[in-house]
């Protein structure tokens, strides 16, 4: 039996500033839209500005201040904006304008967007769609690509700037909610993954959690691994041997996976091997069993650090594999 419950990761900036728009207050959506030499993050990072909240980044530091200053004021001039969505690219020289050390420069496409705006858009909070930002005011949002499509570079044509509307997340399955696994899916909800957490009771399973996940309760989450997509991560740190042993004989005889880790010893990882061999896995299939996971520079068991060494190999994984998303 399988009881999955989802809840769809927040990552699209539209499904943000539906939150953060109000019916007399307008926000402001900013986005790199052109960078040259040294930035703090790249063409197509953005960010929703309210006059008291934010959601993600476009780098911090001066930058950011700036362009949040500059945002605030103009969402303050209700009187011309809540009208027509207005626009403003900023062009900023980040050493002798901002002051910051990066030298480059960096021009930010600045938004103001009401709540009419907004509801126009709705029909985009949800996947992955790519939209075309006038750079002008007057003009409307407009969809690029009508099909629910894989992620694309942003890159500026003609007159507007084309933009998905969220990041693909890459799937990761952290099997166990134990310790390990709680302290690992604060870290890793930081991270570029769409999250599932597998285990096999509903009790298991912290009653309030912050973090945006599926919940997969699983008497065999051997299941789940056995059909979870081709390019998805799997951490397994179950409270169980037998079932980690299920699991990873799952992932491996099947090899459809990017990554695949198991917590425990280097005793635990030899006489695992040696299990799995005996029940007809490759060697071929096995030298993709990352075990122990983490980095060797972290020795300690407490969960928390245990988490931070596992979350930093996927980080490492993730940049060197090329699967980084944004």
């Amino acid at each position: 039996m399988v009881d999955s419950t989802f809840i769809r990761p927040r990552n699209n900036w539209i499904a943000a500033a539906d939150q953060l728009v109000s019916e007399d207050k307008a926000i402001a959506h900013a986005v790199v839209i052109f960078v040259r030499g040294s930035s703090p993050r790249e063409v197509g990072a953005n960010m929703v500005i309210s006059e008291t909240q934010i959601w993600n980044t476009i780098g911090g530091g001066s930058l950011e201040f700036e362009v949040m200053k500059q945002a605030r004021s103009l969402i303050k001039e209700n009187s011309h904006i809540a009208k027509s969505s207005y626009r403003r690219v900023l062009n900023l020289a980040l050493g002798p304008d901002m002051g910051q050390c990066c030298g480059g420069q960096v021009k930010v496409l600045l938004e103001i967007l009401n709540r009419s705006d907004i509801d126009g858009l709705l029909s985009y909070a949800e996947g992955v769609f790519t939209l075309a930002h006038p750079l002008k005011t007057g003009s409307s949002i407009e969809i690029f690509d009508g099909k629910d499509s894989s992620w694309s570079n942003p890159k500026l044509e003609n007159d507007t700037f084309i933009l998905p509307t969220a990041k693909r997340l890459t799937p990761l399955f952290v099997y166990g909610a134990g310790h390990v696994g709680r302290a690992l899916m604060k870290i890793v909800s930081n991270l570029d993954f769409d999250l599932h957490w597998v285990d096999i009771d509903e009790d298991r399973f912290p009653k309030e959690f912050t973090v945006v996940y599926s919940k997969v309760v699983a008497k065999d989450p051997q299941v789940i691994a056995s059909h979870a997509p081709s390019d998805a991560y799997h951490i397994i740190l179950t409270h169980s041997h037998p079932l980690d042993e299920a699991i990873c004989f799952a992932l491996l005889s099947r090899n459809k996976f990017e990554f695949c880790g198991l917590i425990g010893s280097q005793t635990k990882n030899a006489r695992f091997r040696s299990r799995l061999t005996k029940m007809g896995v490759t060697d071929a299939q096995l030298k993709r069993l990352t075990c122990p996971i983490g980095i060797d520079d972290i020795n300690s068991k407490e969960p928390v650090k245990v988490a931070i060494s596992i979350a930093a190999q996927l980080a490492i994984w993730q940049e060197k594999n090329g699967t980084k998303v944004g």
